[in-house]
């Protein structure tokens, strides 16, 4: 039983691991300079269907926080 609890504990560690470097990859994606609008709207789209809605929410609100800081400068 307890190597069920420690396998299924580690199972969702690694799940939450995969699921951070995605999401960074999908970052680092849409805020490459040489991606066309198509290519970030496809990629925002990408990221629609593998997070729920409050990643979501949080990461659009990241974005806009960061492209208005850019456009300051």
């Amino acid at each position: 039983m307890s190597e069920s609890k420690n396998f299924h504990k580690n199972l969702q560690i690694l799940k939450k691991r995969v699921k951070e470097r995605r999401k960074q990859e999908l970052y680092d994606m849409m805020n490459e300079a040489s991606n066309t609008m198509e290519d970030k709207i496809a990629l925002i789209k990408m990221s629609l269907t593998e997070f729920d809605g409050k990643e979501i929410t949080d990461s659009f609100k990241t974005l806009i926080n960061n492209d208005a800081k850019f456009k300051k400068e």
